[in-house]
């Protein structure tokens, strides 16, 4: 069997499709040896996986974002053609055109559409019409989650056994970190304060750190000591986030709350093992990684009781209402009070995490790209 595999989408390691697409093709590779893979890509983070595997083959496409989204739309069919593949893979909500072999799709979440008021006129038309198109023209349809897996079927009538859930995994790399200097080193690099409440996302309104701001000014009038907060992710990479910095300005928290930028992945690990606290108020996830890394590395977790959150949380976290500002600031009191409640969280997110595995998923993948290769 040839797979064909489109990373083009993927650009760095600190978002979560390029976590997700990476790790899965890294696990996915060695199990699929009998197999020939064939990976299209811009981006140099997949150049290990075929100097470590003979079956993989890299074929580099341009960087320049418009051609290379032209090169999709007209290019890529005519070289799934050529290569006689028989399975192609769109890990990013994508699929070409034009059917010339087998097609499955990764939906990750349908937020573009529940969620179209967050997002800019430009990115919701172009992901509606983009995953619209993508789950007619697929033979079958992986995605991240169950409520992902319900809204596909509720928004598109998509036969339950043309989707499959298979979970997102979590590195090896993320586990609580001890190591005093490397805790300091990290701190130092991104200016970190000694005691903080951390939250990690592309900056935008879905993740909802609005109202985290508010919460956390809410608790500033009543919390002694209160941790800084601190906010990791890309302001360039978001859209609709001018009110964040507003709110910060409002509340006079320019000294209170800490933004980092991009954290390197390596890094990551150290920076949720020095947090107290990990909080995810998303108004939507189509799975939530960071709770998990986050739980993996010893962290108590507040995050969402909505979309696909408490079913990765696994009850191992508090979870609340993200349109209730002092229900959020509540449970982050609660959290870093309650001794015997953090201990009992942090247990708790260990045994959860453990249940999610790349190697796992990718063996799914990996039956699945053979099961619908069989079909008629």
């Amino acid at each position: 069997m040839k797979i064909a595999i489109d990373t083009l989408a993927t650009k760095s390691l600190y978002h979560g499709m390029g976590i997700y697409t990476f790790n899965l093709l890294k696990e996915l590779a060695p199990i699929a040896h009998e197999h020939d893979i064939l990976i299209y890509k811009n981006s140099n983070i997949f150049s290990s996986i075929s100097k470590e595997n003979d079956n993989v083959e890299i074929r580099d496409i341009t960087k320049y974002r418009y051609f290379r989204i032209a090169w999709e739309y007209t290019g890529l069919s005519m070289s799934l053609k050529r290569d006689k593949v028989d399975i192609f893979w769109g890990p990013s909500n994508f699929l070409p055109p034009i059917k010339v072999c087998k097609y499955i799709v990764t939906i990750h979440d349908l937020s573009s559409i529940t969620f179209a008021h967050t997002y800019s006129a430009i990115r919701r038309n172009y992901y509606q019409y983009l995953i619209t198109n993508s789950v007619r023209r697929a033979d079958f349809i992986i995605t991240d989650s169950e409520h992902s897996k319900h809204d596909l079927i509720n928004y598109f009538s998509v036969p339950e056994n043309r989707i499959r859930v298979i979970f997102c995994g979590i590195s090896e790399d993320f586990k609580p970190i001890e190591s005093r200097d490397e805790i300091l080193t990290v701190k130092q690099k991104y200016e970190l304060p000694l005691e903080f409440i951390f939250t990690l996302g592309v900056m935008e309104p879905k993740k909802n750190f609005e109202r985290l701001i508010e919460a956390y000014s809410e608790l500033r009038n009543t919390y002694v000591d209160l941790p800084q907060l601190v906010i990791a992710g890309s302001r360039e990479y978001g859209w609709k986030n001018q009110k964040i910095f507003q709110l910060v300005e409002k509340h006079n928290l320019k000294d209170k709350i800490t933004f980092t930028g991009l954290i390197a992945h390596e890094d990551l690990p150290v920076v949720y093992s020095a947090a107290k606290l990990f909080v995810l108020p998303s108004l939507y996830e189509g799975f939530g990684l960071p709770i998990i890394e986050a739980m993996a590395c010893g962290v108590p977790v507040v995050t969402s009781n909505t979309s696909s959150l408490p079913e990765v949380a696994g009850g191992a976290a508090i979870l609340v209402n993200p349109y209730d500002i002092s229900a959020i600031a509540d449970a982050i009191s609660f959290a870093l009070k309650d001794n015997y409640g953090r201990k009992e969280m942090i247990e708790k997110g260990l045994k959860n995490a453990k249940r999610f595995s790349w190697k796992e998923s990718a063996q799914k993948v990996l039956e699945t790209f053979e099961n619908v290769c069989q079909s008629k």
